[in-house]
């Protein structure tokens, strides 16, 4: 019996879920833990609720929409994503996973075709790099990558701790440790997501079936010069935090380039000068780093280059760098076996497909600790994403909802 998702469903909740957001008309802000995100979730959990879901939600936040299969002692098939934001982003980076999960199990509820294991649609929290400097709270939760002292370290910029923050809106996360000591059997884990590419849109499919997540190594790097007056000081004299970090900058796009990786990024996001007056040479310059690889020899062997560069820049330069490590994390390749069942259901389905690789980071990252992971990716309007102009058909969330449906559907009587 096919299965097909209704695209208005998904129209709806995409467009309900967008009145929780600190800034309309200018993009979908919906940063973890704030208002818009807490009432956010307690309309999801209105909605799972109303498809006939049971809802759970964690110490962390992570929500749980469980139907129950016959042999609920088997391990579970779990599909979700994330509905937070980055500042004025987009409405459908993540948010087009946890509702095609929704959709899909609406369809095979009301198929009424059987099912041994238990059923799951999650919403994980904080997948974004949020305002305590830690991505993906609730899945490296679940994965055991964080422990409960990480949220009293973890602080946002205003001070406050991401312990203090949980607890303040209610979560009993002094209930960390009892709820992740174990990591409990999930015998498969799906994600649809948006591309956040143009690989699929300039292939004219709408569908891809990812082959690996590409994963991050991210970092704040400090660099202390010299302030000092813009006229007075020669060029010879200068010790420049800026021009410094620029030419660091340079270093990273330049190993990037020329690196024979499959995938490798490197990016520097954010910048912050001091004292970021016009006349005056910065004394200091503290910026983020990125870099994404498929490959983690890859990203190992270009980081240490990186670092070598480095301290060849600061020392010819005259100034002093200090790092801090955020996550250093590994590439996950997607399960051959969930790779094919994919394959075979968007082939079955006559669905137009390819195979993909996946630059960003997702929470199926860091659920390959804990289980095998596969990835349905549906296209990005030009590339475009964490971005107001952020789109995506939603007929094609649609069509990798029925692929989403279907391989569940499979997995579940496995």
């Amino acid at each position: 019996m096919e299965m097909k998702s209704e695209v208005k469903n998904i129209e709806r909740w995409i467009s309900e879920l967008d009145q929780f957001n600190s800034t309309p008309g200018q993009g979908t802000t919906r940063t973890v833990y704030s208002q818009e995100d807490l009432n956010a979730r307690k309309y999801i959990k209105s909605e799972m609720k109303s498809i006939g879901l049971t809802v759970t939600e964690d110490c962390v936040g992570n929500i749980f929409g469980t139907l129950q299969g016959k042999r609920p002692e088997l391990a579970p098939v779990w599909t979700g994503s994330h509905i937070d934001t980055v500042p004025n982003g987009g409405k459908f980076d993540g948010v087009a996973g946890v509702f095609a999960g929704m959709e899909a199990l609406r369809l095979i509820s009301e198929s009424g075709q059987p099912f041994n294991r238990n059923l799951s649609v999650n919403v994980y929290s904080g997948e974004e790099m949020s305002r305590f400097g830690v991505c993906c709270i609730g899945s490296r939760s679940i994965a055991g990558r964080l422990r409960l002292d990480d949220f009293r370290q973890h602080v946002s910029p205003e001070g406050v701790s991401l312990y203090d923050t949980l607890a303040g809106a209610g979560y009993p996360i002094d209930d960390f440790n009892n709820v992740f000591p174990e990591k409990s059997p999930v015998y498969a884990s799906l994600e649809l997501h948006i591309e956040q590419n143009g690989k699929l849109e300039e292939a004219k499919v709408p569908v891809g079936i990812v082959k690996g997540i590409c994963a991050p190594t991210n970092m704040t790097m400090e660099v202390t010069g010299v302030q000092s007056h813009a006229g007075g000081t020669s060029m010879a004299d200068r010790r420049d935090a800026y021009m410094a970090s620029a030419e660091i900058a340079l270093l990273l796009e330049k190993l990037a380039r020329e690196s024979d990786s499959l995938y490798i990024t490197g990016t520097i996001g954010e910048m912050r000068l001091e004292p970021n007056a016009a006349n005056v040479i910065p004394g200091r310059a503290t910026f983020s780093v990125d870099i994404r690889s498929i490959s983690l020899e890859d990203k190992d062997m270009l980081l240490e280059k990186f670092r070598s560069g480095v301290a060849e820049i600061a020392s010819r330069r005259g100034v002093t760098v200090k790092t801090a490590l955020m996550n250093h994390d590994k590439p996950v390749l997607c399960d051959a076996h969930l790779r094919d069942v994919l394959d075979h259901t968007a082939s079955e389905l006559d669905i137009p497909h390819i195979d993909i690789v996946s630059g960003p980071y997702h929470d199926s990252l860091m659920l390959g600790d804990i289980t095998n992971v596969g990835m349905i990716f549906i296209p990005s309007k030009d590339g475009i994403s964490h971005n107001r102009a952020e789109w995506s058909d939603c007929k094609d969330i649609s069509k990798g909802t029925d692929i989403l449906a279907a391989a569940m559907l499979k997995l579940a009587n496995e």
